[in-house]
């Protein structure tokens, strides 16, 4: 998280710094962080460069006669932010945003050039709307709304997108070399639900290796053995949820951490029941061990599942075309989505702060150079449509108040605006509150 936020803060903050110093403005301090600063170093010009204990942001404090904290007489009036004009304080309240667009092209750029290990999207066995709309198992989902898509991420962006929308929508797979156009109908998704059950209420699953629901192998001295568990037992249930393959017995194993275990085995056509009092867990603590294993899969499922892997890479002219197209749309997703949010379409539950960019910044970084160059994009492209939102504290209010300025013709009131920065203090304290609480919920659920 650190380096996430360190990067794209610093990369923002510059943008201001840069395009201020451009027009002249002299620049009192360049911090990295909130609160009082633990490091700095002041350069020749008088700038105060450091760093600060709080990682959520950052700042860049120019001259301004409205500053009661300044002693203006040290310094040349033309050198002040508010004796710049308006298209050039406009510039500068732009440069920030500006910077992490740039920032997030060539983030884009790096991860094409350096390319993601990627999974083809290849359907398992559908259920529900797709079964409805005729899609079969082993299908590659190609293009949908004529849209192409290559990777599970570009078939999430997309279903979850126009999930919220509730409009059937033209889904194109490839099925045994030939190409099929189906009709999802999203418009029949359950009412109430959110985007977040698009995927289960669609009937999606990635096809994955068969892996059949019966007992292997069986460990001596373990849980299950003593129980009375035998090989070539078939697992139909897990306290009385069944289980189709072995991944849905390793799910509703896990699940059940503590406590006693209820399985339901099918033997020589007979049905039992056996009970596992104890087990053993990983150290983690989160997966239930009793001693069994599955039978392993044949060489042709093996040798298929490692077709479908490949590495999303360009060439140095292609990646940037693709960094630009990656840029765009995410930018369009996250505007779409930010819509949504605010007219109630999507669940609030989709902003997040500082605990899950944690998360997600080590979890990505776990996966690879080219995911983590992928997460800080498109973080940084957040970071950049969030700061041109019309809210004052953020560039995009005082964006707002310069073209309120241009419209009146004579600077605002400090009245005004000091009634207008409270409203933004609120307003983003209430959002980073939001965000928090669906953090902390996420950990405890």
């Amino acid at each position: 998280m650190l380096v996430t936020l360190g990067v794209l803060v610093t990369f923002h903050e510059y943008g201001h710094f840069w395009v201020a110093r451009k027009f002249g403005v002299h620049v009192l301090k360049f911090s990295v962080g909130y609160g009082k600063l633990f490091w700095s170093k002041t350069d020749k010009t008088g700038t105060e460069f450091g760093f600060a204990p709080i990682p959520l942001g950052g700042y860049v404090k120019m001259l301004d006669t409205r500053d009661p904290e300044i002693n203006l007489a040290k310094y040349d009036y033309s050198q002040t932010f508010n004796a710049k004009s308006i298209w050039q304080r406009a510039l500068i309240m732009f440069a920030g945003p500006a910077f992490n667009f740039i920032l997030a092209v060539l983030l884009f750029w790096a991860m094409f050039i350096y390319g993601k290990d990627e999974i083809k999207p290849i359907l398992g066995e559908p259920t529900k709307l797709l079964q409805q709309a005729g899609a079969k198992k082993q299908d590659e989902i190609i293009s949908i709304n004529a849209f192409p898509v290559k990777t599970w991420q570009d078939v999430s962006l997309e279903l979850v997108t126009k999930g919220l929308d509730r409009k059937d929508i033209e889904l194109t797979v490839r099925r045994n070399n030939e190409i099929k156009h189906l009709t999802l109908a999203l418009s029949q998704l359950p009412d109430g639900s959110d985007e977040t059950q698009v995927f289960n209420n669609v009937g999606l699953k990635p096809w994955r290796v068969p892996l059949e629901n019966r007992v292997y192998t069986l460990a001596a001295g373990k849980p299950a053995e003593k129980a009375g568990v035998q090989k070539g037992d078939k697992i139909i249930a897990v306290n009385g949820e069944s289980t189709s393959d072995w991944y849905a017995v390793v799910e509703k194993l896990n699940k059940h951490i503590d406590g006693e275990i209820n399985l339901t085995i099918l033997r020589n056509n007979n049905t039992l029941n056996v009970i596992i009092a104890h087990a053993v867990d990983d150290e983690s603590g989160t997966r239930r061990i009793i001693g069994i294993g599955q039978q392993p899969p044949s060489e042709s499922d093996k040798e298929y599942y490692r077709s479908l892997f490949f590495n999303n890479s360009h060439g140095i002219f292609g990646a940037l075309r693709q960094a630009f197209k990656e840029t765009w749309r995410m930018t369009s997703v996250s505007l779409n989505m930010m819509g949504k949010i605010i007219t109630g379409k999507a669940s609030l539950k989709n902003l997040s702060g500082p605990i899950t960019i944690a998360q997600v910044a080590s979890d990505s970084a776990s996966r690879g150079v080219a995911w983590f160059l992928g997460f800080l994009g498109l973080v940084s492209l957040s970071l950049g449509i969030i700061n041109l939102m019309p809210i004052p504290m953020l560039d995009g209010g005082q964006l707002l108040f310069l073209l309120f300025e241009k419209i009146k013709g004579a600077p605002l009131s400090e009245e005004f605006q000091l009634k207008g920065q409270t409203v933004g203090i609120i307003f983003l304290l209430c959002f980073m509150s939001i965000a928090f609480y669906n953090d902390i919920l996420r950990l405890v659920s």
